[in-house]
């Protein structure tokens, strides 16, 4: 009879002790799962961002692309505002949006790039029928600060929004007046002091 009992505690302990390893294991497996889990949600975030920054670059380019070039003495078809914020200045523009399916945004149309009240950066483009809602495009969210720099020849025009001297007779330029009356060779946008873009305009390049 004693011989049984003894038997009998043994095994108990046996199961305690295979308890306690498959508890140690099941704690290892959820740590090693929850890893993955975050890991592969970063993964996903990160290709998110990386889809939206190329879309936006692909959209910008279409849009500076087609930049229109046209009268700048009736009225200025490219130009910055500053904002009530002065790290989201508004740079407007005017381009050539080709064939639309609706005719009010077909051919050359006006736009705005800026950043909205959700920290949103957007391009608003506008139909030729003041009454038709524009159209309102998000590129990319969580934007805090907008910068443009703008590359030219030197120019009466532009001496107030000098930034940097590239050569004698070639500067970046901070803003671009209304008054400026003619475009840039090369814009460059910087996002949150961390992403680039830079886009060549279809205009006369700088002269050396």
């Amino acid at each position: 009879m004693q011989n049984k009992i003894k038997k009998n505690n043994f095994t108990l302990l046996e199961v305690m002790i295979s308890l306690f390893l498959i508890t140690i294991i099941i704690t290892f497996l959820f740590g090693f799962f929850s890893k993955i889990m975050k890991l592969e949600k970063n993964i996903e975030e990160k290709k998110i961002k990386i889809l939206a920054i190329n879309h936006t670059q692909i959209r910008l380019t279409q849009v500076f692309s087609n930049v229109y070039q046209g009268d700048f003495i009736n009225k200025s078809s490219f130009y910055t505002q500053n904002a009530k914020n002065s790290k989201r200045p508004i740079l407007h523009i005017s381009y050539d949006n080709k064939i639309d399916s609706n005719p009010n945004f077909s051919l050359v149309v006006r736009a705005k790039l800026y950043i909205d009240r959700n920290k949103n950066l957007c391009l608003k483009t506008f139909s030729r029928d003041q009454d038709q809602t524009p159209r309102k495009e998000i590129l990319l969210k969580n934007v805090e600060k907008i910068e443009y720099n703008f590359l030219s020849n030197a120019h009466q025009n532009l001496k107030r929004s000098k930034l940097l001297e590239v050569s004698k007779n070639i500067y970046w330029y901070h803003s671009w007046p209304k008054k400026a009356g003619f475009l840039p060779s090369t814009i460059k946008i910087k996002i949150n002091n961390h992403l680039d873009f830079a886009f060549f305009l279809p205009t006369i390049h700088v002269k050396l």
